[in-house]
């Protein structure tokens, strides 16, 4: 009897050792997930501030692009306004029809070229040696001529200027 009773106490002793260690487990399991669950917050949270600071920015410089997109739309208008304004004043001027000097007519003809090459690399450099022959033969550039081209170049550069200030805006703000 005391056998049995000494078996029966090792195999409680056993069932309570294996019911223990197995409870303890579980804990673990339940401590290991808790802490996945509190790391996969944590990561998701970030990922979230992440996406809304992107969203932000992404946003801002859409905006300054507009911004950036209406202003030339404005600087072309006011151009095109001045430019009919010119043409109205220079057709009823007689020096509008005088030649400029071949000196300063050449240089910024060779300048325009030289602009225009540097933007398109498709064109060979002698492209438009035959409008240059062309050119020399009467006058190259009158002063209605010169008179039209400023407006448009003020105009170009004021977009590009504009649109500098927007990139310098959008690379401050993502500082």
């Amino acid at each position: 009897m005391m056998k049995i009773n000494l078996l029966l106490t090792g195999c409680a002793l056993a069932a309570a050792f294996g019911a223990g260690w197995s409870l303890q487990g579980i804990r673990w399991e339940v401590d290991i997930a808790a802490r996945d669950k509190q790391s996969n917050e944590l990561r998701r949270a970030q990922q979230q501030s992440i996406i809304a600071q992107q969203s932000f920015t992404f946003q801002r410089l859409n905006q300054i692009a507009a911004d950036a997109y209406q202003r030339s739309l404005s600087i072309k208008a006011d151009s095109d306004e001045k430019q009919i304004i010119y043409r109205t004043i220079v057709k009823r001027d007689p020096v509008g029809r005088q030649c400029v000097p071949d000196a300063v007519s050449g240089r910024l003809l060779d300048d325009a070229h030289r602009l225009r090459a540097r933007v398109m690399h498709s064109v060979a450099p002698d492209a438009n040696a035959a409008r240059r022959g062309a050119a020399t033969a009467g006058c190259r550039l009158t002063y209605a001529q010169a008179v039209y081209w400023i407006e448009p170049l003020l105009a170009a550069l004021e977009q590009a200027n504009s649109q500098l200030d927007a990139i310098r805006t959008a690379q401050a703000d993502r500082k």
